[in-house]
């Protein structure tokens, strides 16, 4: 092992554990998504290609630089590497990226029905409103530049056809917005099925912006 990767053994492994997490909870599949670490100032650690993400472990997560070089080409980084470094140099304040497939949330990528946060607090205070990135192909410059513009005015992105990527502090504020995301997925699709919602009112959520400060 080199000294790099000894250097960056445990928050490899943090990556690692939430991303087993997510395959746990159902919020991405055996091949799916990408989850990435802030190091320092100059490293990302950034889940790799070909491995099953329900068993993945630290030394299955790669190590680049901020300006995409591979320092473990033992492993192939994920096909939307340039996607996670594009937010990193838009978004100082980013520490991790989670980008997964969870199945209500991304159903609001495919159709044409906005998914509404303003249902429950907690979903408005932890999500706010999501942003949508248009569609272009996975893993393509294209798609990096539409994401991380998005991620600049949003912590949450739901990309057209795709999935839904969060960013935050921490690897669990990244987490936790994901999995917030897909239960006010799920919400909308409930209360549509009782007849309707009664959303928060814009005093409400006034008073919901003050509180986190935004």
């Amino acid at each position: 092992m080199t000294s790099t990767a000894q250097a960056f053994a445990h928050p490899r492994e943090d990556v690692a554990r939430c991303m087993r997490r997510l395959y746990e909870h159902g919020l991405t599949t055996t091949s799916g998504g990408n989850i990435s670490l802030r190091a320092d100032d100059r490293h990302v650690l950034l889940t790799a290609s070909k491995f099953d993400k329900g068993t993945l472990t630290g030394d299955q997560v790669g190590i680049l630089t901020l300006d995409g070089a591979n320092l473990t080409p033992e492993l192939t980084p994920s096909i939307e590497a340039g996607m996670h470094l594009a937010i990193y140099r838009q978004r100082p304040d980013v520490t991790a990226v989670v980008h997964a497939h969870p199945v209500t949330a991304s159903a609001f990528c495919c159709g044409t029905i906005p998914l509404d946060c303003r249902l429950l607090a907690e979903s408005y205070a932890i999500v706010g409103d999501p942003g949508y990135a248009a569609y272009a192909l996975m893993g393509t410059p294209e798609l990096a530049v539409i994401v991380a513009d998005t991620a600049s005015r949003h912590n949450c992105v739901l990309m057209a056809n795709h999935g839904v990527l969060t960013v935050g502090r921490s690897l669990t504020e990244a987490f936790d917005r994901l999995e917030v995301l897909e239960t006010a997925a799920r919400l909308n699709l409930i209360t549509r099925q009782l007849g309707g919602a009664l959303p928060l009112t814009r005093e409400q959520l006034a008073a919901i912006d003050a509180m986190m400060g935004r």
